[in-house]
């Protein structure tokens, strides 16, 4: 699903939001993204920082291998 088209469900909702957006399949990367453009009081950043709960950002983290020792 689109960023917009979820931000538009919870904006329109008379439902919990929590509840909504733990339904909603966004990318994370899409979510911050729009977030970090978003107007803070306006209804968008409301919805976005509910998205960005249940979708984080998650950076991989490497694990170094074990050289084999002789």
């Amino acid at each position: 699903m689109k960023v917009a088209d979820a931000v538009e469900v919870l904006a329109t909702t008379f439902q919990s939001l929590d509840t909504v957006a733990k339904g909603l399949e966004v990318k994370a990367s899409e979510v911050a993204t729009a977030l970090a453009k978003a107007k803070p009081d306006t209804t968008e950043f409301v919805c976005l920082t509910v998205l960005a709960k249940y979708n984080p950002v998650v950076q991989a983290i490497e694990q170094p291998t074990e050289q084999p020792t002789e």
